[in-house]
């Protein structure tokens, strides 16, 4: 059974008193139960789903580090006058994500990162702003030329952290830039790397095995492309003669269907699609009404890994909350289902500060061809009150990107053997030390920041 088919049975439940233990925080117990079950005879699906569960649990409570005081004093240390009455507030409207663990609430790592965020805090330290010093500029320019261009190079390395070392064989993929719509002339500048999978690889990346006695031998890649937006107003203006990116992928029926763990027209997705869609007729309206949905009902979140949330596809709209990858799972399926055309693409955002993992969407319309949509920055847009940049990224990127994945879920190049950090995306890279057994989590990994320079 390999980890592929072990990740995509999480669309299916685990049995009730596992369930149970497992969200009363009795770790040790679900596992026994877990190990009890697979003595048994199952069908090959819940096997699967029982044998990614034991990973699960394993890795779960790394990500929920601190009980309630300190939970509360991390939220201190991002808004120094918060009150604990707030705090229990947010907690009561389900924007603070916990777990239990051996009869102890513990608190997910990021939580506070993203309640600071929230326009309620914004407000309180008089940091609502519509503009963005950054992003403003960018998206004027394109809308003033009609494209824009910046050529960029980007730095990435990846070993295991010194605490988790041993000398031995290793395996380790770095993402880099896909050939893609909105990105051409990648070129490897400088690499360590063993092999390198080509452009119309579903999740591009650069792989290395080698024998490493030291862990200052890192695996390392140096590349540069073009990233290139041409700006579109499907709302408001006509579509062109010709498709405005001529390279892009071509349609497929892929683009209108559903896909494993995460596509899925639920009936919960199916009403809602319905409800937000009602007298839309064309396309255009339809994927404006998803988008709107999404960026204006949907609260920005981190949550914990992907590969811990049951039904990613449904996440969003059962929970009102989501980070930018399950906002545009929310929209692709959305958009599926009203018989919009849309797909993935994933990898990172490139700021004034650095680089840093990214999700959003492509979406089809007929004459304009293939379209970009954000729903995490046009979300945050609104809730600002920006609405000129809301509207942009309904149609639009701003240059600042790399793309490395044009799928969800895709194969590595060559496949990892170990079930992989991440089974969904590729973003930061993968390591795993051959017969080990087991994938490098959390801070077992040493990600050197991306180093970027970027001309034009």
């Amino acid at each position: 059974m390999d980890s592929r088919e072990m990740v995509a049975s999480l669309c299916v439940n685990l049995p009730e008193d596992i369930l149970k233990k497992k969200w009363a925080g009795d770790m040790n117990a679900a596992m026994q139960a877990i190990d009890e079950r697979l003595t048994q005879d199952l069908p090959r699906m819940l096997r699967a789903r029982l044998a990614v569960e034991k990973e699960r649990l394993r890795r779960l409570p790394l990500q929920y580090p601190w009980n309630h005081a300190e939970a509360f004093e991390k939220l201190r240390e991002l808004v120094p006058d918060v009150t604990m009455e707030e705090f229990e507030r947010c907690e009561a409207q389900g924007l603070v994500d916990f777990i239990y663990l051996n009869g102890e609430r513990r608190y997910f790592i990021r939580f506070h990162k993203a309640l600071c965020r929230l326009p309620y805090f914004l407000k309180k330290a008089d940091e609502l702003r519509p503009e963005s010093p950054y992003l403003d500029p960018l998206i004027a320019q394109v809308k003033r030329q009609g494209r824009l261009k910046k050529h960029i190079t980007i730095e990435a390395s990846i070993a295991a952290a010194r605490n988790a070392f041993v000398p031995g064989e290793y395996r380790a993929w770095l993402p880099f830039a896909l050939e893609e719509a909105q990105q051409s002339h990648v070129k490897v500048e400088e690499t360590n790397a063993t092999l390198l999978a080509d452009g119309s690889a579903p999740a591009r990346t650069a792989f290395r095995q080698w024998q490493a006695e030291s862990v200052e031998d890192r695996f390392r890649i140096r590349y540069s492309y073009d990233s290139e937006i041409i700006y579109a107003d499907p709302r408001n203006a006509s579509a062109p003669a010709s498709p405005l990116y001529p390279s892009a992928r071509p349609l497929s029926a892929e683009d209108l269907a559903e896909d494993g763990t995460f596509i899925r027209f639920t009936p919960l997705l199916r009403s809602l699609a319905e409800e937000i869609s009602a007298g839309a007729v064309t396309q255009v309206e339809k994927a404006w009404r998803c988008y709107e949905y999404v960026t204006t009902k949907i609260k920005y979140a981190y949550v914990r890994q992907y590969f811990q949330i049951d039904d990613i596809g449904e996440y969003c709209a059962l929970n009102g909350k989501g980070d930018c990858g399950l906002q545009a799972i929310l929209f692709i399926n959305l958009c599926r289902i009203l018989g919009v055309p849309a797909r993935w693409q994933s990898g990172l955002s490139i700021s004034e500060d650095g680089a840093g993992s990214h999700d959003w969407a492509q979406f089809y319309l007929d004459g304009w061809g293939w379209l970009f949509a954000d729903p995490s920055f046009g979300g945050s847009a609104w809730r600002s009150g920006a609405t000129e940049r809301w509207q942009y990224y309904f149609g639009n990127l701003d240059p600042m990107r790399m793309a490395a994945n044009r799928s969800f879920m895709p194969e590595l190049t060559p496949a990892m053997a170990a079930l992989r950090v991440d089974p969904y995306d590729s973003q930061t890279g993968e390591l795993e030390r051959v017969g080990a057994g087991m994938p490098f989590v959390g801070r077992e990994l040493d990600e050197e920041a991306d180093v970027v320079q970027v001309e034009g």
